[in-house]
């Protein structure tokens, strides 16, 4: 039997892992390939030739050298955490779960696991189980903000607008620089019929980034709920003055002015929205549904 290069080996990792980090797939599955030589046992070489045929788009391969290096170390999470994202990557949820739920019973406490737990079971659909893991990792690392973030984001569709809220406030907590979360607040409340707070949302965000087209149009929106036509028109006509191809400003512009009793011109600027869109093959609907 040839005697194991244990050092010989884990160089040869080395030098494969650095090609991968290339994406010189061919040359790092070599390189792997000659790690596994000098040493059958190197688990990590297995996974790094795995890498390596997912590169190439070699599946198959891929998958039996994944589990050749799961074989030789069944628990080691480096390993588990790179196979349970290449399955939910190739749509594998029910079997990316089971991983996910291997590595949460090695490691109970990593906030990691519980959000990709949580981000398994939402594409398996199941949704109450989501928003638990994902409170389950909140509660292990309450400052990560992508945990709350998407939390919010399931939350909203599934219909939980208040709920959705709430998590997007946290978020924004957390983050204030970011005024997409400010964006997700105003949008909430708008469909929630709460238009003054929504305003204020909008405006936290304008206030981060002045030129966000989307909190721009989302306070005319809400301005012309409110019946603020004479506001809402403005703000539509500098977003359109800044960027004619915004298809949501002639939409909301439009919506405003139909709003106002004047009927032709909003069915001009309406027309110009849907010619926006055709252009960009969108159908896409305005703010609050305004379309």
């Amino acid at each position: 039997m040839k005697e194991r290069n244990v050092e010989g080996s884990k160089l040869k990792y080395v030098e494969g892992h650095e090609l991968l980090i290339q994406r010189e797939y061919r040359r790092a599955k070599k390189a792997f390939e000659d790690a596994i030589g000098m040493d059958p046992k190197n688990a990590l070489a297995y996974s790094g030739k795995a890498n390596a045929l997912f590169g190439m788009q070699e599946i198959e391969k891929a998958f039996k050298a994944m589990e050749k290096a799961l074989e030789i170390e069944p628990d080691n999470i480096e390993i588990l955490d790179v196979y349970g994202a290449y399955l939910y990557n190739l749509a594998k949820f029910q079997v990316a779960l089971e991983v996910t739920e291997k590595l949460i019973k090695i490691d109970p406490e990593n906030p990691d696991y519980w959000h990709k737990k949580g981000t398994v079971l939402e594409a398996l659909e199941k949704t109450e189980e989501a928003v638990a893991a994902y409170d389950k990792a909140s509660t292990l690392d309450p400052t990560d903000v992508e945990i709350v973030k998407d939390k919010g984001t399931l939350l909203e569709q599934m219909g939980k607008l208040d709920e959705s809220l709430v998590a997007f406030k946290q978020a924004s907590v957390l983050a204030p620089q970011e005024p997409f979360f400010f964006d997700c607040q105003g949008q909430l409340l708008g469909r929630l019929g709460r238009f003054d707070e929504a305003i204020a949302a909008f405006e936290l965000a304008l206030k981060v980034s002045p030129e966000d087209e989307y909190a721009m149009n989302g306070k005319g929106a809400s301005l012309t709920k409110l019946g603020r036509f004479d506001e809402a028109i403005m703000i539509f006509d500098g977003l359109i003055a800044m960027n004619p191809k915004n298809a949501f400003s002639w939409d909301g512009k439009s919506y405003a002015l139909r709003q106002m009793g004047l009927p032709e011109e909003a069915e001009k600027a309406h027309t110009e929205a849907r010619r926006l869109w055709r252009e960009e093959e969108k159908n896409a609907q305005g703010t609050f549904g305004t379309a």
